[in-house]
């Protein structure tokens, strides 16, 4: 096992990182970065010169923000802070610690004072409108003389050299403490192990010191040592580029599709490996091995013959690799797969989230897989990223369509390496060109990356226009011709395990059972959706009077189409059914995406749910709600609406299987039709009101280790409360209120977050007031102010949180609040003019201030809503 990390070098390593990067930004000839014209994503509207110019110092503040934090995350940190806390008599901290430790306050100190003029800078703009050349430019245009600047930039000199010095003695204390003793000084390195970049540092750092004899006496050592420090901060900083990238390639439902598409059910789909006709010229098989410059594969098939189930069959088979092998000979292989939903997040149904996927997949088989590649790979394919955090900590913005495809097209420009990639559902994208302006480039990007002779695609779409018209002289297989077999082994596995039947079994023979379910398979005609629609339309529909010579004449009667089988099922719903049916089409439609968690739909399905009662539910309860919604979309829905299981493979604990459970449409298919068939509105369900229920239900159901979803689910309700207040014209206070509180209680008992919103004590919200203050809810505040009248403290510290909020997160960083498909009113709200909200939160501290807490000066700076 490798040591752990010096506590003297973490600390060091934060400090020398702001003091280093608070010297390059006073810098003259430290210039701004910026993407050469023609080479940025928004090249269709350029940015004004006064927002880049806003943008650029964000960086420079969002990244003395991050590593001023880094200081109170460092071990001697908190070693500092657990000593503190002991009796008079413990152990000190050693000389070194001590002044690093000392150091680490004037370092804050300092870079306060630049972060706070760089702010100020941001307000005032260009005076030409002109792009800032450095950040000095920006300092020096009324907010700092050049004598700040210098005095500055020399204080900041002189710390570096008092930490390198302080760290060199840390370590040369470390170094003879462990000659003492006889402890181990280096990290060792393993093969299933190896030495991470800071390892690397400290082994390097102490071999040089035991070697050279440094000492810190020495003002030649300490330049010396100082060079070695710099190589620490070079490693730092590309380890945390390469942090980044990787987190802002990745989403949460990255994987969702993959795990919630059913596996082939057992003994089905054998031919795909065992067909002698797949090696045959254009087959399967023999398009992943041959050389002869086929390097795109088109899986198609009617809607619903089980496309997705086989691709996800093929993706990352030991078999497929068998074949593979015989084009890709000893070049490394890298595959990635992408699964389009057209049920589900944004995500899942873009360009921006396919490539998202196919690069962080193929990246991470690159640098944590075999090939061990090196995260260099990542500052080759994110060059102008690259560029733009070494000038001033740029680069860290989300990813758009552009250069994500620049990225991927250098990725498989490497023609040592050999590509595999796979994208299932291209039909899923149908119908969303206004939602993603880039779904009509994929296939262009599909067929100009299928020229490269180092990659190889499958794909899957049906087999209709535009892509019979793309992929008509291409390899294909065509599933319905295949799976014949495989539903007619559906239906019969259906039959077996279908309690229903025993009875009808005992007065017929096995024969006339076998004939309903050859007539179910022969309809079905390899369209696995409609064998399985069918045979639980047929079972379900069974009474104790008939036998299976009734099933087949029935089975016989129903329609050959998937469109025809569907108009069948949903005109035959009982009344019951079909507005359940109904209520949860107008639920998921009303939703962000079509495929919301288990437990909210569950919650938003009860019309009379109140979650002010609401508590955390125990397992019972929500094994009740699993049980009640496999009822419900198996028998009342007749399976036209599946419960789908995301969890990933190793997921093994049946506690938490809730949180992966998604309902949704069965297929793309029966969504469109249920769409398109726009029944009367279900006056019993208002999705608005119920889905604001459910999201309050679930902030308040969640469970102290939760504090990490506190906040998303908080602004979920806050969103539900801004549209019911334009469907209703009533202001929903109370609602606000219990969400507020919970939110607020569930924070104190936990306030670790994954959110970058509480860096401090000083920014830590204790009230409603100071969340609808930063959060710019001015109706909020007006009614609070005139119903509730709170003290002049609560007032102040709304302001107070408020104003460092909006300090600490700057231009752009509320979005770790508001991000999402379903914030764009919490968003408006945010984003819109302050002036009223300041106005009133002033307004009503003068009056509590000079009228002896009389409140009646408050005056209201916009009218009052009707509120309930």
């Amino acid at each position: 096992m490798g040591a752990k990390p010096i506590p003297a070098v973490g600390l060091a390593s934060a400090l020398v990182q702001v003091v280093d990067f608070g010297i390059n930004t006073l810098r003259k000839d430290h210039g701004i970065y910026r993407q050469p014209p023609g080479d940025s994503d928004d090249d269709e509207a350029a940015i004004a010169p006064e927002d880049g110019n806003s943008a650029v110092l964000q960086d420079i503040i969002d990244n003395l923000w991050r590593l001023t934090d880094l200081i109170d995350q460092s071990e001697l940190k908190k070693l500092q802070d657990e000593k503190s806390g002991q009796k008079k008599g413990a152990a000190k901290l050693s000389e070194a610690a001590q002044q690093l430790l000392k150091h680490s306050e004037q370092v804050r100190e300092i870079v306060e004072d630049l972060r706070d003029a760089l702010i100020a800078a941001q307000g005032k703009g260009h005076p030409e409108q002109k792009i800032w050349l450095t950040a000095r430019d920006a300092l020096l245009n009324g907010t700092w003389k050049k004598k700040d600047v210098t005095n500055t930039k020399k204080k900041l000199r002189a710390l570096r050299r008092e930490v390198d010095t302080s760290l060199l003695l840390a370590l040369r204390q470390y170094l003879d403490h462990s000659v003492e003793t006889g402890l181990p000084v280096y990290s060792q390195d393993t093969s299933d192990s190896p030495l991470r970049h800071w390892e690397k540092w400290q082994n390097t750092a102490l071999d040089a010191i035991h070697t050279n004899d440094w000492r810190p006496s020495k003002k030649k050592n300490i330049e010396d040592f100082a060079k070695i420090v710099d190589a620490l901060i070079v490693a730092e900083n590309e380890a945390y580029f390469g942090e980044q990238v990787f987190k802002l390639l990745h989403f949460d439902e990255i994987d969702e599709r993959l795990h919630a598409v059913a596996s082939p059910a057992e003994g089905s789909m054998l031919w795909l490996f065992n067909d002698e006709r797949m090696q045959d010229e254009g087959g399967f098989l023999d398009f992943l091995s041959n050389t002869r410059g086929e390097h795109l594969f088109w899986l198609t098939g009617r809607p619903g013959s089980g496309k997705s189930v086989l691709m996800k069959h093929i993706f990352r088979n030991a078999q497929v690799f068998e074949y593979l092998e015989a084009w890709s000979g000893s070049a490394p292989g890298i595959t990635a797969a992408y699964m389009y939903w057209n049920s589900g997040s944004k995500m899942q149904k873009s360009a921006v989230g396919l490539l998202r996927t196919i690069l962080y997949e193929s990246l991470q088989d690159m640098i944590f897989g075999p090939l061990e590649q090196g995260e260099g790979i990542l500052r080759e394919l994110f060059s102008e990223r690259w560029e733009c955090f070494k000038s001033y900590g740029g680069g860290l913005h989300d990813f758009k369509f552009k250069e994500l495809r620049r990225a991927f097209e250098k990725m498989v420009a490497d023609t040592e390496k050999k590509f595999l990639f796979m994208i299932d559902g291209l039909d899923e994208v149908d119908g969303l060109t206004e939602t993603d302006e880039y779904a009509g480039d994929v296939v262009d990007l599909i067929l100009a990356t299928a020229k490269r002779e180092n990659v190889k695609m499958i794909v899957s779409a049906w087999d209709s226009s535009p892509y019979t018209e793309v992929f008509h002289d291409r390899p294909k297989l065509t599933l319905d011709d295949w799976t014949r077999r495989d539903s007619q082994a559906h239906i019969l596995r259906t039959f077996d395990e279908w309690e229903g039947l025993k009875a009808m079994r005992r007065k017929s023979d096995n024969v006339e059972e076998m004939n309903v379910v050859n007539t179910l398979a022969e309809k079905a005609d390899g369209v696995y959706l409609w064998a399985k629609l069918a045979t639980r339309y047929i079972l379900q529909k069974a009474t104790e009077v008939d036998d299976f010579t009734k099933l087949r004449f029935r089975a016989g009667e129903l329609p050959h189409t998937l469109d025809d089988l569907l108009e069948v099922i949903v005109e035959t719903l009982a009344d019951e059914d079909a507005e359940q049916l109904w209520g949860i089409t107008t639920l998921l439609e009303s939703h962000e995406h079509a495929s919301p968690d288990i437990i909210p739909l569950s919650l938003a399905l009860k019309a009379d749910i109140k979650a002010t009662n609401a508590k955390p539910l125990k397992t019972k309860d929500i094994t009740k709600y699993i049980e009640d919604m496999q009822d419900l979309t198996t028998r009342q829905c007749t399976s036209l609406i599946s419960i789908f299981d995301t969890s990933p493979p190793e997921h093994d604990d049946n506690d938490t299987l809730h949180q992966y459970l998604k309902v949704s449409y069965t297929h793309l298919t029966i969504r469109r039709f249920l769409v398109a068939r726009q029944p009367q509105p279900n006056m019993t369900l208002d999705p608005v009101r119920q889905w604001a229920a459910a999201h309050l239900h679930t902030l308040k159901q969640l469970p102290p280790s939760s504090s990490a979803q506190t906040w998303p689910a908080f602004s979920a309700c806050l969103e539900s409360a801004l549209q019911l207040y334009d469907a209703t014209q009533k202001y929903p206070l109370s609602y606000i209120d219990a969400a507020s509180s919970t939110a607020l209680t569930q924070h104190t008992k936990s306030p670790t977050s994954t959110l970058p919103s509480f860096p401090s004590p000083a920014t830590q919200p204790t009230s409603p007031l100071a969340i609808a203050a930063f959060l710019n809810l001015r109706e909020y505040i007006a009614i609070t102010l005139k119903a509730k009248a709170p003290d002049r403290k609560e007032v102040r510290h709304a302001v107070d949180f408020s104003r460092e909020m909006c300090k600490r997160l700057g231009k752009g960083g509320e979005m770790c609040w508001l991000s999402g498909q379903g914030r764009k009113r919490l968003r408006e709200v945010y984003g819109s003019d302050r002036t009223e909200t300041d106005a009133l939160l002033a307004g009503y501290a003068r009056s509590v201030r000079f009228s002896l807490g009389s409140r009646d000066g408050a005056r209201s700076a916009v009218d009052l809503p009707a509120y309930e």
